[in-house]
């Protein structure tokens, strides 16, 4: 009897030992398509069924291990999928969405490492989506360059990421977290070309949330910006205020330089309203760009859309958005370029969420 006491208290006390350090790892994902309708693709209206309309579809893992005394292991790999096609968003880059690993702790904040959100996208992610604003991508910042599908801005609310980054959110205080984070060009003989710098503040306690934050990106060249290039610089203040019946929200946004572009400069404004009504999300929303550059081709655009939840994991969604843009501009969501300077879409869909 003895021997079988001491054994059940070794037992017990592995046991204990076990749960002092527990590890976990979770597959998570999105999985969403919708029937499209664009008015303008190209010079011809066009139908179809694509991937990522309300949200980017992705499959991901995420991991936490408990290291003991308030600190964790954590890591974040996370793959881009086009569900119509069943390919990646991606030929080159497998985890091209976000792939991180780093140190939490309860008291100090966390530090990672890896391909990863700008603070901007951290903090303005809930005001800045669809359907308030269109289809995922389709923020106004995207329009086409005349004769391309290259965005002339990229004030990063649509989720650019950064690679060889390193980032520091600290812990929430009273409501106050501030995040920062510095990517490496890694470009030999130069340590600031290609670097990005960015840093943010932001409040989030009960209904209100509000953030200012800041981005440069040095140009990617060594030796420094040549003639036709200068740093890129996003200035950007977001702030939502939930009343319960309606969720009022607010960005703007301030980019100097974009995309390392000289004096190719532009401001964003967006508001939107959003209600909720049982299982329905109704929203609304309005953006212009005020185009600083020389090519002066400001852009609007209107958004509504609906949401309704199926479940906690589903969701059927439709929307609408109508974009113009000035003195010759072509008109482009989602990088699908009008011919002309008007294009609409609509889109219904289902997205689910695991």
């Amino acid at each position: 009897m003895k021997n079988i006491t001491i054994v059940g208290v070794m037992a017990a006390a592995a046991c204990v030992g076990a749960s002092a350090q527990t590890s976990s790892v979770q597959m998570y994902g999105v999985a969403d398509m919708g029937f499209a309708h664009i008015s303008n693709k190209g010079g011809s209206s066009s139908n179809a069924v694509t991937s990522g309309r309300l949200q980017s579809s992705r499959i991901g893992f995420r991991g936490n291990e408990d290291l003991g005394g308030g600190l964790s292991a954590v890591f974040t790999l996370e793959s881009g999928i086009e569900m119509d096609t069943g390919t990646s968003t991606s030929s080159s880059v497998f985890f091209n969405r976000q792939a991180w690993v780093g140190l939490k702790s309860a008291q100090l904040g966390t530090v990672t490492l890896g391909r990863q959100y700008s603070p901007i996208y951290d903090y303005l992610v809930l005001s800045s989506g669809a359907p308030t604003f269109g289809l995922v991508g389709g923020a106004v910042d995207g329009i086409a360059i005349p004769g391309s599908s290259v965005g002339r801005f990229d004030n990063t609310i649509g989720g650019s990421r950064t690679d060889n980054s390193i980032k520091y959110t600290s812990p929430s205080l009273s409501g106050f977290t501030a995040t920062a984070m510095m990517g490496l060009g890694e470009v030999a003989g130069d340590s600031s070309a290609g670097r990005t710098l960015s840093a943010g503040v932001g409040y989030l306690n009960g209904p209100l949330t509000a953030a200012v934050t800041y981005l440069t990106r040095d140009c990617k060249s060594g030796g420094g910006c040549a003639g036709a290039e200068a740093k890129d610089k996003v200035l950007a203040f977001s702030g939502r205020y939930d009343f319960g019946f309606v969720n009022l929200g607010a960005i703007y946004t301030q980019q100097r330089n974009a995309k390392n572009a000289k004096d190719v400069d532009g401001d964003v404004m967006s508001v939107r309203a959003v209600f909720p009504v049982n299982a329905w999300r109704l929203s609304a929303g309005y953006q212009v760009l005020n185009d600083k550059s020389a090519r002066n081709q400001d852009v609007k655009q209107f958004n509504l859309g609906a949401t309704y939840d199926l479940s906690k994991r589903s969701t059927l969604y439709a929307f609408y958005t109508n974009q113009k843009v000035s003195n010759g501009g072509i008109a482009s969501m989602g990088l699908v370029n009008s011919s002309n300077s008007r294009q609409n879409q609509w889109s219904v869909g289902m997205r689910h969420a695991f």
